[in-house]
């Protein structure tokens, strides 16, 4: 028997089978298709059997009714055509529908997955530079101690006080050798006969006069 799929506003499906020569489909108490969606009028359209077709008639709505979406006034239905009643769809079936359907609620909608929330990213302090290892020192430097600001030794510093060192050794090893030089030769100390030689008082002469 031919029948027709209507798939309401609220997600349930009505299966109407065309038992009766006419139809009535609307939002009307009195409908035998009754509609609640606003935009369907309270005699919205008809659907009629003549012999062995059925034909819908629209009843002039306010939203109209369409067949395969085209705004008819009267239209031949044929198997798989799809009707809308304003915002209705519907199906129109020659035969039973392929499957039996039964008013049904509509599927729940997939609830939101809940999601972690977010996680804080705090940013690592920075690790304090490590200062590098002091170099070992020479045993002037480690003398002396001098250091640079960096934690390094003063070689600036350093290096000027190995050039006097290095000028007071040769000095006195000069001094030294002299010393010694003086002694083999001249049989004296060099220091006495320096001194002599600087502070030495001056070589008195006589002067002697003759009387006339």
């Amino acid at each position: 028997m031919a029948s027709v799929v209507f798939y309401m506003e609220d997600g349930t499906t009505l299966v109407h089978k065309l038992e009766n020569e006419t139809t009535t489909i609307g939002r009307h108490p009195e409908s035998l298709v009754q509609l609640t969606c606003p935009s369907s009028s309270g005699r919205h359209a008809v659907i009629k059997r003549r012999e062995d077709a059925f034909y819908v008639h629209d009843l002039d709505s306010s939203n109209g009714t369409r067949v395969n979406g085209a705004e008819i006034e009267e239209a031949l239905l044929k198997d798989g055509d799809r009707v809308g009643f304003g915002d209705v769809q519907a199906v129109f079936y020659a035969g039973d529908p392929p499957e039996v359907l039964e008013a049904r609620p509509a599927a729940a909608p997939p609830r939101e997955k809940s999601l972690p929330p977010p996680a804080v990213v705090v940013a690592a302090e920075p690790a304090a530079a490590s200062k590098p290892a002091g170099r070992a020192l020479s045993p002037v430097r480690r003398a002396y101690g001098g250091k640079s600001a960096g934690g390094y030794p003063d070689t600036a510093e350093s290096g000027c006080m190995t050039a006097i060192i290095v000028t007071g050794l040769f000095v006195i090893a000069f001094v030294v050798g002299l010393a010694m030089r003086h002694s083999k030769e001249m049989n004296g100390n060099i220091v006495s006969d320096t001194l002599d030689k600087v502070f030495g008082t001056m070589p008195k002469i006589k002067i002697e006069r003759k009387e006339e």
